[in-house]
C-alpha cells in the first residue's frame, strides 16, 4: 500500500499523471504485487487513471484541485512550480484499505501526510518512507523550495527504512543523513554519484549502475519501491540496494519512456507481500 498523491506533471505537450505514489504504484506491480494505492484527486483524473493503469487499485477521496506540478528548465538547473494543491489526506481513508498489506510505504509529494497518517501506520509491521514531500514547501509564486519542521524528523523515526536524494535537502548531505539515521535503514542518493547507505548506525557506500540516461523521469521512485520490496524481503540494505540499482538501471535505459522494470525471476524478491 502506497499512500500520497498522484500528481499533474504539466509540460509543453499537456500533461501527465506523475508523483511518488503514482510510479510507486506501477513499478511495485510491475515486481508481480498488488498494490493499492491511497490519494486525493478529482474524480475526472481518477477515473482517467484507472482505465490507463488498472493493474493498480487507486482510492481516492474526491477533489476539487489536482496536485499540479511544472518543471521549468534553465541554465542553472530545474526549478518546480505548484499551479495546484489537492487536500490532505485523511486517516479515514485508511480504513477503507481492502488489503492487509505488509509494506506501508509513505510517499508524500507536497505534505499532504500528517502526524494521524504516521501515527495511525506506526503499528504496521514494515513502513518505508520516500521522503522528498516532507521536505518541502512553497513561495508565493508557487515556486518549491526546501524545509523542515519537527514533524519530519518524526516521521523519518517511523520508517523501518528511508530514502532520499541529495536533491531533496538541497545538497545539504548532513541534514538528509542526520533525518535518514531515524530510520532502521537509510538510503541516500545523488544522481549518477555514489550511493550512502547505513543500517543500524553503520554507514557505508555503494556504486550505481552505470547506463544510458533516457528516461530519468520517475527514476527515483522506482529505485526506493525496488529497494523496498528487496529489503521486506532480505533484510539486508546492500541486497536490496544493488537490486534497486538493477530495476533504476532498466528504467532509465528503457529504449521507450514509461517502460516498467522487467527483471529475471531469480532476481525478484523471494517473498511476495500479502498485499
Amino acid at each position: 500500500m502506497c499512500l500520497g498523491h498522484v500528481t499533474r506533471d504539466v509540460h509543453a505537450q499537456g500533461w501527465t499523471f506523475g508523483g511518488t505514489a503514482y510510479y510507486s504504484g506501477l513499478t511495485a506491480a510491475a515486481l508481480g504485487y498488488r498494490v493499492v494505492v491511497i490519494t486525493r484527486m478529482k474524480n475526472s483524473d481518477l477515473q482517467c487513471l484507472r482505465q490507463d493503469c488498472p493493474e493498480v487499485d487507486w482510492l481516492s477521496e474526491s477533489a476539487r484541485t489536482a496536485t499540479t506540478f511544472e518543471n521549468v528548465y534553465g541554465s542553472s538547473g530545474r526549478f518546480q512550480f505548484v499551479r495546484g494543491r489537492a487536500p490532505r489526506l485523511h486517516v479515514r481513508q485508511l480504513t477503507g484499505c481492502p488489503i492487509n498489506p505488509s509494506i506501508t510505504h509513505l510517499g508524500p509529494i507536497l505534505g499532504e501526510i500528517g502526524p494521524q497518517i504516521v501515527e495511525a501506520i506506526a503499528c504496521r509491521s514494515f513502513v518505508a518512507l520516500t521522503g522528498q514531500g516532507l521536505l518541502r514547501s512553497t513561495d508565493s509564486d508557487g515556486r518549491i523550495r526546501c524545509s523542515r519542521t519537527r514533524f519530519t524528523a518524526e516521521a523519518f523515526g517511523s520508517a523501518d527504512i528511508s530514502v532520499l536524494s541529495a536533491e531533496d535537502v538541497g545538497g545539504d548531505r548532513a541534514v538528509a543523513r542526520d533525518l535518514l539515521s531515524r530510520s532502521r535503514a537509510g538510503v541516500l542518493t545523488d544522481g549518477s554519484g555514489v550511493i550512502q547507505a547505513h543500517e543500524c548506525g553503520r554507514w557505508f557506500e555503494m556504486p550505481v549502475v552505470a547506463r544510458p540516461n533516457r528516461n530519468p523521469t520517475g527514476v527515483g521512485d522506482v529505485f526506493s519501491t525496488a529497494l523496498f520490496v528487496r529489503y521486506n524481503a532480505s533484510r539486508n540494505v546492500e541486497d536490496a540496494i544493488t537490486f534497486a540499482s538493477e530495476a533504476a538501471a532498466c528504467w532509465v535505459s528503457a529504449p521507450s519512456p514509461g517502460r516498467y522494470p522487467q527483471l529475471d525471476e531469480d532476481q525478484r524478491p523471494r517473498t511476495r507481500c500479502k498485499g
